[in-house]
Parts: structure tokens; sequence; C-alpha cells
């Protein structure tokens, strides 16, 4: 199960959130667990409230100017409400100091207590999926993990089909790794999945014949990614005669692979000698797109020829005959293919 500890936090985010350890040193060894981010009535990070349980308060400078106008007496029911409990460590913001009522009270009931130059809101917002992703389930994914025209692409398949190289030649046309063989893929959110990179693997590529080669110092920095949300599974395939007869040329409902109990789009592309892999999978995520935005060529080419046929029919003319099926008739010819 994944745990983030209190100074696992600090040490991850110091830098970004700009944060001092100010009290509690005691509690550094406090933890959050995966069951954090599912437990009802329960805020993962949030601003002070004294109510309702939070694990992670962030105080702002009205929060402490609310502590401060209170009597000594319900300050202190408010600190205890705020030390104890639920709460796991407390972040004051808006580059303040904190006061010594509240030092005092963490490192008593040993409650981690920051300060970070950060505005309350931009806190929040900047801790939150940082969060979700330390926390979330993982699971991973044998694969070539690219952004591909700022898409995250996640390209399955058999060991040897080839994968590592197409992953190269897209590269060098202007896609960046995100990780290659063990892709790490989490939940953000209700239907969002990013994949990363283990650390052990951070910008390696494994390229059959040449070996293990470090995309950043080949091709710089602009062609690495340290996470991206997947959008789109292309899967390579080895055809067989099965493979042809039952393919639907027509295809108009997309196929899905459930990842933690996502479904993602999935592409099938068979590899076969003299196909351009690199610009099939282009124009598979050009494709994804324009689905995205509500268009669907299918439909529109179908739409299309229905309505050659109508015109066809109010004219008296005969439609086209194949030796297809009806569904197909005159379809294909416009394609000039069999």
């Amino acid at each position: 199960m994944p745990r983030l500890s209190v100074q696992q936090l600090f040490e991850d985010r110091r830098e970004k959130l700009q944060l001092t350890w100010v009290g509690g040193q005691k509690g550094a060894s406090r933890e959050l667990t995966h069951d954090a981010l599912n437990r009802p009535g329960v805020g993962l990070v949030g601003h002070l409230n004294l109510i309702h349980p939070i694990l992670i308060q962030a105080l702002g400078t009205s929060d402490l100017d609310y502590l401060n106008q209170q009597p000594e007496a319900a300050r202190n029911a408010s600190l205890l409400a705020l030390c104890t409990g639920e709460t796991l460590s407390i972040f004051v913001c808006d580059g303040v100091d904190a006061p010594g009522y509240l030092i005092d009270a963490c490192d008593r009931h040993g409650t981690p207590l920051f300060l970070s130059q950060k505005k309350s809101r931009v806190f929040v917002n900047l801790l939150r999926p940082y969060l979700q992703r330390e926390l979330s389930e993982v699971t991973t994914s044998h694969g070539v993990f690219l952004d591909v025209l700022g898409f995250g692409i996640l390209i399955t398949g058999d060991s040897q089909i080839g994968k590592s190289e197409l992953a190269l030649e897209l590269i060098s046309r202007g896609a960046g790794l995100v990780a290659d063989d063990a892709v790490e893929l989490y939940q953000v959110g209700p239907e969002t999945i990013q994949g990363r990179c283990p650390a052990l693997l951070r910008d390696f590529l494994e390229v059959r014949g040449i070996g293990v080669i470090n995309i950043k110092a080949i091709f710089g920095e602009t062609a690495v990614r340290p996470r991206k949300t997947l959008r789109l599974i292309v899967h390579l395939e080895r055809p067989t005669e099965e493979y042809f007869r039952g393919l639907d040329r027509l295809q108009t409902k997309s196929s899905t692979t459930a990842i933690l109990g996502v479904e993602i789009p999935t592409v099938t592309l068979a590899v076969v000698a003299g196909r351009n892999l690199a610009v099939l999978v282009e124009a598979a995520v050009r494709h994804y797109i324009l689905q995205t935005r509500g268009y669907d060529s299918t439909k529109d080419f179908l739409d299309r020829h229905e309505e050659a046929m109508r015109d066809q029919a109010e004219n008296g003319s005969e439609p086209p005959t194949s030796n297809h099926s009806p569904g197909e008739t005159g379809i294909f010819r416009a394609f000039g293919t069999d």
C-alpha cells in the first residue's frame, strides 16, 4: 500500500512550496496511506476547519486572525482540536510567521508545523495533486509510454514486436519519452490515469541491437517527460489470417482497455513489413484528437455515402453494384479497393 511520511513530504516539496519546518519535529514519522484518499468525511488537505477533520491543515492570514482574536480559553480549545485527532500536519501559508502559541501547541502534541511562502489557496492547489499522485494505487504495465503530439500514448505488444524501435522513431520525430519497459500507472482523478517512470529507469530506452541508450543525453532535455496523462493505448499485434478476416474496415466504435477501473481508448495496429508504424501512430493520435472534439470521420463518410445513395434513388439511377455485402455496396469502390 502506498505510504507517505511527513518527512518525505517535506523533502519532496520543500523547494516548490518554499517550506520551513518550525515545530512538532517529533511527528516526522507520521504517515499518510492510500486509504486517506477515500475516507468518508475526512478531507485530505484544506483550509482551517475545526469541525470536519482535515489531515493537512493550511492556515492563511485570515485563519490566524481568527485564532488571535479568540479569548485564551477558546483559543486553547481550538488549538487542541487543531493539533490532535485526525490532523497530520499544519502549514502556515501567505508568507507569515507562526505565532508562538501555535508552535508551542504543535511541539506539545508532536504535530509537524511548517511555514510556506505560498498563498494558502495556491498551496492547497499545489499540494493536492502531489498527494493524489503519491498515495494512489499503482499498477505497472509493460510497454513504452510517450508524449506524442502532446498526448500520453502507451505502446503495448508482445516482446520483440518492435515497441522500442517504434518509440525511437517517434522520439526522432519530436515525441517525448516518459518510460520504457516498466510504466507506473496511477489514478489521479475519477477518469484520469497518469504514467511515470521508476527512478532507476528514467531517461533510458532499450533498443535491441544497440543496447540501453540515454534519450536525454542523445536528444536533449526536451525529449523526456517526467509524467503524462494516459489518453490512448496503441497495441501492436502480429496479424493472422483470422485477424484480417475479422477486421472491421468501417469500425465506428473504438475498443477500450480497463486500467485501475478507468476505460482507456485502444487502437490495435498490425505489424506488417512495409508499414510505417510511426506515421500510423501519429495518425491514430490525430484521429483521437478529432474524436474528443466531437468529429467522427467514419460517421462522416457513411453519412456522405448514404446521402449519395439517396440522391441516386431520387434521380432514378441505379445504385452501384459490387460483389461486396449489401452494407458495403459502393463504399470501398470509393477508395478503389476490394
